[in-house]
């Protein structure tokens, strides 16, 4: 779903700004999900803090994570940000083993790596540049991704510990979109940023809301019964859907050298090696 919903802003977007982006489909989520909340049995006793691991999960990703995605696809190039982010499953994983007390063995850990590094040549060498390089003067914008990184596996580590409270996926998406929206759109009418989109661009923005409202109500019920350390790498592996779907509607645009094959294998022995040899 997140793949098919990068896909679509790739393909649609002409000029429309990262914010107009972000906020229409954030939008679209919070209307979809929202809706989706009427169909689905919620405690009357809940409160605000029951659901305070979803809000603050909402602030950090898909937030905060989009929006120093966004600034360091700005400085650096979308390879190298996009490289750099996708090393969030790291910062969850060591979140799980240390905070919250999970376990892994050795095979685990294993698989983790494999999937973290695959996805990492698929990202790094999927573009029309196949390489990284970080002019001189710029490695001061590194910052940017690396905070997308933390961001993101921190959002997802709340996440866990919330639906291990409160077991609604569809309830816990509705509120970590809503918590983003909220405030994005509070920058927006602070900072009277202009949002616009012409009605091609839109017809893709609204169909990449709707698949990115499904993403995470999977994200949530992924995490409701598994742990990070097979959850978090695997929700990492979105290159490798971006890779297929590339291939298939821009062929001519992107390269796919020996370092994509050899991601993919990882991704797969990755996978697999953390599905046979689960806890």
């Amino acid at each position: 779903m997140f793949a098919a919903t990068f896909l679509l802003v790739k393909i649609g977007r002409e000029s429309a700004s990262h914010l107009s982006v972000l906020w229409i489909t954030l939008t679209i989520n919070v209307v979809v999900l929202g809706l989706s909340t009427l169909f689905i049995d919620i405690p009357k006793s809940l409160t605000l803090l029951d659901l305070k691991f979803f809000i603050i999960s909402g602030m950090f990703a898909p937030l905060l994570g989009r929006l120093f995605q966004f600034v360091g696809m700005s400085k650096l190039g979308a390879n190298t940000t996009t490289a750099l982010t996708l090393t969030h499953p790291l910062v969850t994983v060591f979140i799980g083993l240390v905070f919250l007390g999970e376990s892994g063995n050795v095979v685990q850990l294993l698989g983790a790596f494999l999937i973290i590094t695959g996805s990492l040549l698929i990202a790094i060498f999927s573009g029309s540049n196949g390489n990284i390089r970080i002019s001189s003067g710029y490695q001061i914008f590194l910052i940017y991704p690396l905070l997308a990184s933390l961001t993101y596996g921190i959002s997802i580590a709340l996440r866990k510990v919330g639906i291990d409270q409160l077991n609604s996926p569809v309830l816990a998406s509705a509120v970590t979109v809503s918590a983003s929206w909220i405030i994005l759109s509070l920058y927006v009418l602070v900072t009277r940023c202009k949002i616009s989109c012409s009605g091609r661009e839109f017809t893709y923005f609204f169909y990449a809301g709707i698949l990115s409202s499904i993403g995470p109500i999977f994200l949530y019920l992924s995490l409701a019964i598994g742990n990070l350390l097979l959850i978090a790498p695997l929700a990492a592996t979105t290159p490798l859907f971006v890779l297929v779907g590339t291939w298939l509607y821009s062929k001519n645009n992107e390269k796919f050298g020996y370092q994509i094959i050899v991601g993919t294998f990882g991704i797969f022995i990755g996978v697999t090696l953390l599905t046979l040899f689960k806890n």
